[in-house]
C-alpha cells in the first residue's frame, strides 16, 4: 500500500465524522434528519468554525466548475457573460441555456458532435416536453464541457481527449484546485460527466471558494450577473447568486457559498440529499455575521423544504446548529 493509499483510508470520512445538520418538522415533531459536516474559513483561509470533522476527504462534485472554469481561462478561453457564467454551471438544460453551449462550440470554431458529456432530458418538466428528445447539451454539464473544448481550441490542446486526466488542460484544472484548496488531490476517478474527479477535503473546499470568490472578478461577475445559466430560476444557487453570494451546488449533497472578502463555506450531507445542505451553508455565514439577518430569513423562507398537511404549513426543514 502506498503512502498516498494510507493517507486516503485515514482521511475518508466515517459515519461518527458526521453531525445531524438539519431535521424535518412536521407540526412540531421531527419526522427526519440528516447528517453533514461543514466548515467555514476566513479570507486567510483558516479555519472559523466546522460541524462535524472537516479535514474529511470528499468528492466535491460541480462544487468545483469554478475553479475549472479558472484553469480553463489560463488556458487562453476568451468568453464572458452568460457565456463564461454557463461554463461554471449546472445548469436545468433549457433552450436558453443550450443555445449558449452552442454559442460557445461555434466561436471555438466546433459544433455540438464535439460534446462528451451523456445524453440527458433538461432538468425540468416544461422543458424536457419543450425537448422532445435527449441530447448531451441537455445535460446540466454542458456549459463546462463547451468550456472544456474551447479552451482547448484557444490553447492549440487537442479536443478529442479533452476529458483524459493526461490531458493538458485536465493537469491544469489539478494545478488550480491544488492551488485553491491549499492541498494534494491524493484520488482522481470520473465524475458523471465523465470528467476527472479530485478528491478534496471540506475545508479545502471552503478555501477553495473563499479564495476565488475574492480574487476571480471576472468570473465572479458573470456568475453574479448571470446566475440563471449557472443553474436555474428559482435554485437554492441561483438566489443566494442573486443576493450576491457565489453559491454551487455538488452532486451527493455538496454545496458551497463564497463572499467578496473571501470567506468560504463547504457542507457535504452524509445521505447525498441536496435539500438542507444551502441553509447549513447559510447557517454557518449567518452565525458569523457574515450575512445580514434580514437577507438571510428571506432566502431561508424560500429554499427551506415546506411540510404540508393538505393545504396547510405544518412545519418545514430547519437546521439544528
Amino acid at each position: 500500500m502506498s503512502s498516498n493509499d494510507t493517507t486516503l483510508q485515514l482521511l475518508w470520512p466515517k459515519s461518527s465524522d458526521f453531525a445531524v445538520v438539519a431535521e424535518l418538522v412536521r407540526d412540531g415533531l421531527v419526522e427526519s434528519r440528516h447528517w453533514g459536516m461543514a466548515a467555514l474559513v476566513g479570507s486567510d483561509g483558516k479555519l472559523i468554525d466546522e460541524i462535524g470533522k472537516s479535514k474529511r476527504l470528499i468528492f466535491p462534485r460541480s462544487s468545483v466548475k469554478p475553479l475549472q472554469a479558472v484553469a480553463a481561462r489560463r488556458a487562453g478561453l476568451k468568453l464572458e457573460g452568460a457565456q463564461l457564467a454557463i461554463t461554471c454551471g449546472s445548469h436545468q438544460g433549457t433552450m436558453a441555456h443550450a443555445k449558449l453551449v452552442e454559442e460557445i462550440l461555434v466561436g471555438a470554431g466546433l459544433d455540438l458532435a464535439a460534446l462528451q458529456c451523456p445524453v440527458a432530458w433538461p432538468g425540468s418538466v416544461e422543458a424536457a416536453l419543450e425537448a422532445g428528445t435527449q441530447k448531451r447539451e441537455y445535460f446540466n454539464c454542458s456549459g463546462k464541457h463547451a468550456g472544456f473544448l474551447a479552451a482547448s481550441v484557444a490553447a492549440g490542446f487537442p479536443t478529442d481527449t479533452y476529458l483524459t486526466p493526461e490531458h493538458p488542460l485536465q493537469k491544469l484544472i489539478t494545478e488550480v484546485i491544488e492551488e485553491y484548496v491549499g492541498e494534494k488531490v491524493l484520488f482522481t476517478t470520473a465524475d458523471g460527466c465523465g470528467a476527472p474527479l479530485h478528491t478534496v477535503t471540506v475545508e479545502g473546499l471552503a478555501r477553495a471558494i473563499g479564495k476565488f470568490t475574492s480574487t476571480d472578478t471576472e468570473i465572479v461577475d458573470a456568475m453574479l450577473g448571470n446566475a440563471w445559466a449557472v443553474d436555474g430560476h428559482g435554485t437554492a444557487d441561483t438566489l443566494l447568486m442573486e443576493a450576491g453570494y457565489v453559491a454551487k451546488l455538488g452532486a451527493e449533497g455538496v454545496f458551497v457559498i463564497g463572499t467578496r472578502e473571501g470567506h468560504g463555506v463547504a457542507v457535504k450531507i452524509a445521505d447525498g440529499n441536496l435539500r438542507a445542505a444551502p441553509l447549513v451553508a447559510m447557517g454557518l455565514l449567518h452565525k458569523h455575521g457574515l450575512i445580514e439577518t434580514s437577507v438571510y430569513e428571506e432566502l431561508f423562507e424560500k429554499i427551506a423544504q415546506k411540510v404540508t398537511g393538505g393545504s396547510k404549513v405544518t412545519g418545514r426543514l430547519e437546521i439544528t446548529n
